[in-house]
Formats: C-alpha cells, structure tokens, sequence
C-alpha cells in the first residue's frame, strides 16, 4: 500500500487498519489486485462539505452525524491495480474479512467498507448498526433505471480510472 494510504489507516479504529492491511496483502498476493485509501475518517466539516456537494458525487454520501466515516469505522478503497473485476473481488474479500461492504447497499457505494456491528474496538458511539444511510439529490434514484443507469456510470469511470493508471 502506498504511503498515503497507510497514513490515512493510521486515523481510523485499528482493528480496521489492520483488516484492511491484511486485504491489500491477499489481494496483491491472490489476485495481483492493488488499492488505495481514498478516504478514511472525516471531520464532521469535511462530511458537511462532501453532503453539501452530493449532487456531484457519483456515490451516495451519508449526512453528517450518521457517517461512520467520522467515528474512524470506515474507509473508501479505489482499486489501482487488477482487471474489470477487482471492484467485486476486493468487495468479496472484505466481507471474508467480516467487512460490511457498501457494494450490497441498497444504494450501492462499490468503495465504501465498513467494521461490521459490534466489531468496533470502540463501541461508545451506540450500538454499532451501520449509520451510512444516505440521501441523494431528490429524485435521482426515483425508478430502477436510474439505479442501473448510475451503476453503469459508476462502472464506466472505475473502469477508466483503471485504465488511465495503466
């Protein structure tokens, strides 16, 4: 993992950091996948600021207070290396890893990983359910043709992403 990405780990709950330490050595070893923390705890003014801009945004983005983000529980992981399917691979390996993987939300968040209710090693913030529940711009996933059509677009610039690393 590059060194940005290690220093993101390093403000999140350690039982997180070290899971996902754990994946990016499995994934290069099992699959020659890489990634890179793209995001790991916010501020509640970074959360506000990444709300304020949700329309924007090709995820769904939790509302302040509720984003597990803030407590240090999550992180968002970007594949960098791997073929068309290492989104779904390091999905797959997180949730063998007791991950909760934002891929299966109902609003789906293919680089959000989370610590699982109850794996937290801080468990102060409540009950440990998951709280990344998300509001989008109004109307926007109305019918399940704009979910598809999101999805494709999500695929689409992960894909081109991959490809411009290359």
């Amino acid at each position: 993992m590059d060194a940005n990405s290690e220093s993101k780990l390093q403000s999140v709950d350690p039982q997180l950091a070290d899971i996902v330490r754990a994946m990016a050595d499995q994934l290069a070893a099992d699959y020659g996948i890489s990634f890179r923390v793209s995001s790991a705890k916010r501020s509640s003014a970074q959360q506000q600021a990444l709300y304020d801009a949700r329309a924007s945004n090709p995820y769904p983005v939790a509302r302040p207070g509720t984003s597990k983000h803030e407590r240090g529980q999550a992180v968002d992981l970007v594949a960098t290396g791997g073929d068309s399917d290492a989104v779904q691979i390091i999905g797959e390996v997180a949730e063998s890893y007791g991950l909760k993987w934002g891929g299966r939300f109902s609003h789906p968040d293919p680089v959000h990983f989370e610590l699982q209710a109850g794996s937290s090693t801080d468990e102060a913030s409540g009950d440990g359910s998951s709280t990344d529940q998300v509001e989008q711009p109004a109307g926007f996933f109305d019918n399940a043709l704009n979910v598809e059509i999101g999805a494709f677009v999500i695929g689409i610039g992960l894909l081109l992403l991959y490809n411009n690393k290359r």
